[in-house]
């Protein structure tokens, strides 16, 4: 059995309209000028940007970036011994929050449910054949016996009892998209058995699918800043150690959408540290959009592994790829479908790269 850890970068979760480090400054304007009132706390935030355009007569700064603009900030006030501004933390907040999309799954599934499995909008239904295949999850439908519905069937979904491969995920995003398919899916379809991503623990056997958020999550009280210092955080130290141990037992390692900034190099020690105990990781492999090659030569600069492999490829590429493979086992059974096909989805992606 192969074990698989998936690492999400911002790109990942871009085609849904999410804001990147590189647009949220700008995505946040948008928003604070279609409500002022409703977030009058986001003036602030570009009050303090301003000022810092006095670095600019000093050094290159690049103040679009909201990476640069909050590593500024806190270096300034993490050197006064206080935390940054709370009105911070909730400009993050809610500028995700607003442009993290609600999927719409339809109601009532006709004689092709299989074709309707998920979320009407084409795009988001691409995130749920990734969360599905992550846990292979089977879908079926059965002749209704409950006489409170007026249905003829009903629709369930159960993980597979023996998966061939497990995978974890680490992400470096705040947003909730991958726990929003899950409880979309929870709502529409009768569960079989528990299905959720395990965020708290480690599990030795990776019998659940482990979801480590290195920078903190939407949903908790645990935000870290996009910026240099994440490490004086201690709150989210529990959730490095158990991406720390993920990492040491991977089989395959599989960046998506991550560009590997120079500045993140946290997450190239991360990978370091982990490997000097990983008894046999296989291969690493990387799809991300590289418009100038840049983004490959850091990658290629920083691995010497001989099983490495870049593909400049599209995030919502490489998802329709999983779903032309699910697809394709349609007709397989009439009321019975496996969404497992992450790993014939990615060689199949990966042939040419």
């Amino acid at each position: 059995m192969d074990k698989v850890v998936y690492i999400l970068g911002a790109g990942f979760s871009a085609p849904l309209g999410i804001p990147t480090m590189g647009n949220f400054l700008f995505k946040s304007k948008d928003l604070y000028f279609s409500d002022t009132k409703k977030y009058s706390h986001f003036a602030q935030v570009f009050d303090t940007i301003n000022k810092l355009s006095i670095t600019k007569n000093y050094y290159n700064s690049d103040l679009f970036n909201i990476e640069e603009i909050l590593s500024v900030i806190e270096m300034n006030q993490f050197l006064d011994g206080s935390k940054l501004n709370v009105d911070f933390i909730n400009y993050i907040k809610d500028v995700i929050l607003y442009y993290t999309p609600e999927y719409g799954i339809r109601e009532n599934l006709p004689s092709n449910w299989q074709t309707y499995l998920f979320a009407n909008h084409k795009t988001h239904s691409l995130y749920f054949y990734f969360v599905s295949s992550l846990m292979g999850l089977n879908f079926e439908r059965k002749p209704s016996n409950r006489i409170v519905t007026n249905r003829a069937y009903d629709f369930f979904v159960d993980k597979d009892s023996q998966p061939s491969t497990r995978y974890s995920v680490l992400s470096l995003n705040y947003d909730l998209v991958l726990e929003n398919v899950i409880k979309t899916i929870i709502d529409r379809y009768i569960s079989k058995g528990d299905i959720k991503f395990n965020k708290e623990s480690y599990d030795s056997t990776w019998n659940t699918t482990h979801l480590a958020k290195l920078h903190g999550c939407l949903s908790g009280a645990n935000i870290v800043p996009p910026t240099w210092a994440k490490g004086t955080h201690e709150s989210i130290v529990p959730i490095w150690k158990n991406a720390f141990r993920l990492l040491k037992e991977a089989n395959h390692i599989r960046f998506v959408g991550y560009s590997l900034p120079v500045a993140d190099s946290y997450i190239k020690y991360l990978l370091k540290s982990s490997v000097v105990e990983a008894p046999h990781l296989k291969s690493i492999d990387v799809i991300c959009l590289d418009s100038d090659g840049n983004t490959e030569s850091r990658y290629d600069d920083f691995f010497e592994f001989n099983n490495y492999r870049f593909k400049n490829g599209s995030v919502v590429d490489y998802l329709n790829e999983l779903k032309d493979q699910v697809d394709s086992r349609r007709h397989e059974k009439k009321d019975f479908i496996s969404t497992a096909c992450l790993e014939k989805a990615h060689k199949s992606f990966l042939k040419n790269a």
